[in-house]
């Protein structure tokens, strides 16, 4: 039996009651990796969302220079969840960083319950609208860090490169 206690700590799940989070430890499953494991490539289908238990993930794209890692995840961070919204591929890749274990929620088995237990949805999508609207901020300030450096830090011998 799975100790649901990393459900309490998820910004995803922790607003489940007990009932609830049981729900969610019925259809999901601990699956380990080893490092360097690929969990998933950019453009595969998205089949399911993940939550760090233990151990940590590297999300990144690959460039023609290799691979730029955007993010280490560590407990009790999720990823995948993209695809609970639009349906679309995987939009980087996912590898395990050191040996993991990650707990899988397959996006079939998350829909079909969301769909049939509108009180657990509307606690899982608030708390996803939460989580998606700090990392849009986060972006937003990298985004702007970048520009600012980008227009003032003195790239160029002419002086700032102007703004479009």
């Amino acid at each position: 039996m799975i100790d649901a206690l990393f459900l309490t700590q998820s910004p995803l799940f922790r607003n489940l009651d007990e009932t609830e989070r049981a729900q969610i430890l019925i259809i999901g499953r601990i699956r380990p990796f080893k490092a360097g494991e690929v969990i998933f490539r950019e453009g595969d289908a998205g089949d399911g969302l993940f939550m760090v238990v233990k151990g940590s993930v590297r999300i990144s794209k690959r460039s023609a220079t290799g691979e730029e890692a955007l993010a280490v995840l560590e407990p009790p961070a999720f990823f995948g969840e993209m695809a609970l919204i639009d349906f679309s591929a995987r939009a980087a890749d996912a590898i395990a960083n050191e040996d993991s274990a990650l707990f899988f929620i397959p996006l079939q088995d998350l829909r079909s319950l969301i769909e049939a237990q509108h009180k657990i949805a509307l606690k899982i999508l608030y708390a996803l609208c939460e989580v998606l609207a700090q990392r849009l901020r986060e972006t937003n300030e990298r985004y702007m860090s970048i520009f600012t450096i980008a227009q003032w830090g003195g790239a160029s011998p002419d002086g700032p490169i102007p703004v479009p």
